[in-house]
């Protein structure tokens, strides 16, 4: 029995670890330059060659067909991180919401409890929580939204509809005196 708690240990660190770790987001620290964050990273590198503002990695999730890490640079330092996520081609919106769970599992699991939670509908809707979530985000009447904050860092995870499909991202930004108390109670 003792093998088998070890082996959900072990998976449990292997979900958990590539969404962040001690560093700000992924490898690195908030203002690091682009060479710093490509010397640390070892995941395989998809930045088209001429890119100076960001660099693109391909990153793994057991379940997530695939997830990519975008650190973005301003003025040659680093600040904003991201994870782009997708499910396999053809597959139902109720796919992005069971994935938009799992992630936000997994985040809650790395930093604790939310600071907060949000389902935003249009202006004028009764924002009353929808009786079908798959059909709300293809008519893109939601946005769903769900933030943590460390003392270095705010990360918001999103999942609206774009264009023709769904979106579903995290947004890592330096915490920097942001002040999550007045964005209003949760609905969850």
């Amino acid at each position: 029995m003792r093998l088998l708690s070890q082996a959900w240990l072990a998976l449990g660190l292997l979900i958990v670890t590539p969404l962040a770790s001690a560093e700000d987001f992924g490898v690195a620290n908030w203002g690091q330059n682009a060479m710093a964050v490509r010397d640390l990273e070892q995941r395989p590198n998809l930045t088209p060659l001429t890119e100076r503002d960001y660099l693109i990695y391909e990153a793994s999730l057991p379940g997530i067909h695939r997830t990519r890490l975008i650190y973005q640079f301003e003025d040659g330092r680093l600040e904003t991180g991201r994870f782009i996520f997708s499910v396999a081609p053809e597959s139902p919106t109720s796919t992005w919401l069971d994935q938009f769970e799992t992630v936000r599992a997994l985040i809650t699991q790395q930093y604790g409890e939310p600071a907060q939670q949000q389902v935003l509908q249009p202006a004028g809707s009764a924002n009353n929580p929808p009786d079908n979530w798959s059909d709300a985000l293809q008519r893109d009447a939601i946005i769903l939204k769900t933030q943590w904050r460390t003392d270095q860092t705010l990360i918001t995870q999103q999942l609206a509809w774009n264009g023709s499909r769904p979106h579903h991202q995290i947004i890592y930004l330096p915490a920097n005196g942001v002040d999550l108390s007045d964005l209003g109670a949760s609905p969850f």
